[in-house]
């Protein structure tokens, strides 16, 4: 008998002796030993599997156990076969547990038959990945430029390989614009790779910006209606766009050449926040032509020259001009102010109550707020003594004593005047005698009694 055999014998006996440490089972499917409901038994230090008869036990593992599961890896020959005689209706997707594909396949009919020709020379590739998702089950929501690339021609004209890559809002506007009158689908043959990267990422990381999406959308003739505005987080300059056909074409003209600077701008945002800063490029695009009604007064925060532009066209068109010759010096004045207001203290007081921004040198008006001198008393906690802390940490059930000093100290205390003051019993020096009471006998220029006469 082999050491195997007889390590196996001693557990069994030890598993019988005490049936709390018995063998644990695991019930096998199907598609691994052919009967179902059959079992496996886990023993500590065991790579095999031992079919066990009898009722499904509960599926916990003993420390230290190892449970080899089978499973039929899929063949390459197999797939080949099924591509050949029903691969326009993706039947090979399906034997390689690719259910998206092959309902794909069956309402497109190959994808045309590019897809089912494709498949032709990427079949080892796709039995591999098959068998390292067997192997792994986190392979499962990985993308791979493969398919992508497959999606793309020639159904990403309708938007097949964003759905694919999880992009469903760039997937619907294809649909609807046949991939961006095309510009679009040209634009994602080169940078495919950099979306099927950016669709492996964790979805909980905010992701960058594209220079790629925003260009597709920015020269295509959705730019006319600010969606790449819209794409890089800037909803004003896209609704603006909107209602004004990309400020009337100079816009969407200008867009086509500092794309690269406003993707960087979208991405510093999305990294370190909103932080209010203005740009000379976005003031010009407003002060031409939208200027005559001060749009570039509103985005440099003076809404009253923006109304007053509004109201006087510009103030006659005199005020428009002069503001093209400084516009630099306008929007330093902006940021800089930002910069000061965003530097202010904020202090926060109790209960949940904001703070008080105080006033920094140098600003007035609604710039800064004043402090006040003191906080209501309300808002500050009763400070407690260190006497009267240690007293409230004893149990009052079992210390009596420090319960009825803790009652004491509660109740409002009352006045208490001083003690009467008492002499010493002791004999104090002369000098601190009272005299004798006063003797009607002796006149004022008589000696005292007591006193010696010399």
């Amino acid at each position: 008998m082999s050491k195997e055999q007889e390590a196996y014998q001693q557990r069994t006996v030890e598993a019988d002796s005490n049936p709390q440490q018995g063998p644990v089972f695991q019930t096998l499917g199907t598609d691994q030993f052919g009967t179902n409901g059959q079992q496996t038994a886990a023993f500590p230090g065991h790579t095999y599997n031992a079919v066990v008869p009898g009722p499904v036990a509960s599926t916990v593992y003993p420390q230290g156990s190892q449970v080899i599961t089978a499973r039929a890896k899929k063949s390459v020959v197999e797939a080949y076969l099924l591509w050949l005689i029903l691969g326009l209706i993706g039947a090979h997707h399906f034997y390689l547990r690719r259910p998206f594909f092959g309902v794909l396949y069956i309402f497109t009919f190959g994808l045309l038959g590019c897809g089912y020709l494709i498949d032709l020379f990427r079949m080892p590739y796709l039995v591999s990945q098959a068998n390292k998702r067997l192997e792994d089950s986190r392979l499962e929501k990985k993308k791979n430029i493969s398919d992508a690339y497959t999606l793309w021609f020639p159904f990403g004209l309708l938007g097949f390989h964003h759905f694919y890559l999880n992009r469903p809002g760039f997937g619907v506007l294809y649909l609807f614009t046949l991939g961006l009158f095309g510009i679009g689908w040209l634009v994602d043959l080169f940078r495919m790779p950099s979306l099927v990267k950016a669709a492996n990422e964790d979805p909980n990381v905010l992701k960058d910006k594209s220079v790629g999406a925003a260009y597709a959308l920015g020269i295509s003739p959705l730019g006319i209606l600010g969606c790449h505005h819209f794409y890089l987080n800037r909803p004003v300059f896209g609704l603006i766009y909107f209602l004004t056909f990309g400020n009337f074409g100079v816009g969407w003209l200008v867009d086509w050449f500092r794309i690269p600077v406003l993707v960087k701008r979208a991405n510093k945002e999305i990294a370190w926040g909103n932080t209010g800063e203005r740009h000379v490029d976005d003031a010009y695009i407003l002060w031409f032509p939208l200027g005559l009604i001060g749009a570039h007064h509103f985005y440099l925060n003076r809404p009253l020259w923006g109304f007053l532009y509004f109201c006087t066209f510009g103030m006659c068109g005199v005020g428009w001009l002069i503001d093209g010759c400084r516009m630099y010096c306008l929007v330093n004045e902006c940021n800089k102010l930002n910069e000061e207001r965003r530097k202010l203290p904020i202090h926060r007081g109790y209960g949940g109550r904001d703070g008080i921004v105080i006033a920094a040198p140098g600003l007035t008006g609604t710039e800064g707020y004043a402090a006040p001198t003191c906080y209501p008393q309300q808002q500050f906690p009763q400070q407690q003594y260190p006497q009267q802390q240690q007293q409230q940490q004893f149990p009052q059930q079992q210390y009596p004593q420090h319960q009825q000093q803790h009652q004491q100290q509660q109740q409002p205390q009352q006045y208490q005047y001083p003690p009467a003051y008492q002499y010493p019993q002791q004999s104090v020096p002369s000098y601190m005698e009272q005299p004798p009471p006063y003797s009607p006998v002796s006149g004022p220029g008589q000696p005292q009694p007591g006193s010696e006469t010399k």
